[in-house]
């Protein structure tokens, strides 16, 4: 099955890649692989997002996408008896969720949100509090796009998110 995590930036969809990749589960982080890149809106011209971060009029011209042929093909390599859990939000969210079996869009508390995006050091991304307000606001519009998912409390801790998702992928 291939299983897609969604959520605002800071719901842990990393973290919970991070468990389910402990309990042998093959994981795929689209942010990490070079398939989602920044783009600005009107030209699709590829840019960068830079190490200091963007102000929030960059961050409505400009949107994170993933290129779906290439998932398409990432996708089609997996074989079919095995479970894959891809994680990722994008401005092309609704074209990703199509390649999925089963999502499931993790959600949690803006206060947890800022906090965990304050502390993290896996990347820079919206650590500033005008880019937290902004992600905050836009991935919910994005995440309203997607129509079938199943939702997950995301303020819990990721032993029992990786379980709750388990147990509601084999039911």
């Amino acid at each position: 099955m291939k299983i897609l995590l969604t959520g605002i930036t800071g719901t842990g969809k990393t973290t919970i890649l991070a468990e389910l990749q402990k309990r042998g589960y093959m994981v795929v982080d689209l942010d990490a692989t070079g398939m989602c890149r920044w783009k600005n809106k009107e030209t699709n011209e590829i840019t960068e997002y830079g190490p200091i971060g963007r102000d929030y009029k960059w961050l409505t011209e400009h949107g994170w996408y993933c290129d779906t042929d290439i998932l398409k093909k990432l996708l089609s390599c997996i074989r079919e008896d095995k479970d894959v859990f891809v994680a990722v939000i994008t401005e092309n969210i609704e074209e990703v969720v199509d390649e999925f079996d089963k999502t499931f869009i993790f959600v949690a508390d803006d206060g947890i949100i800022k906090e965990r995006l304050d502390k993290r050091t896996n990347n820079h991304f919206a650590k500033k509090e005008e880019e937290q307000d902004f992600v905050l606001k836009h991935s919910r519009e994005l995440l309203k796009k997607i129509k079938d998912f199943t939702e997950i409390d995301a303020n819990k801790n990721p032993t029992e998110i990786v379980d709750i998702v388990l147990k509601k992928i084999h039911n």
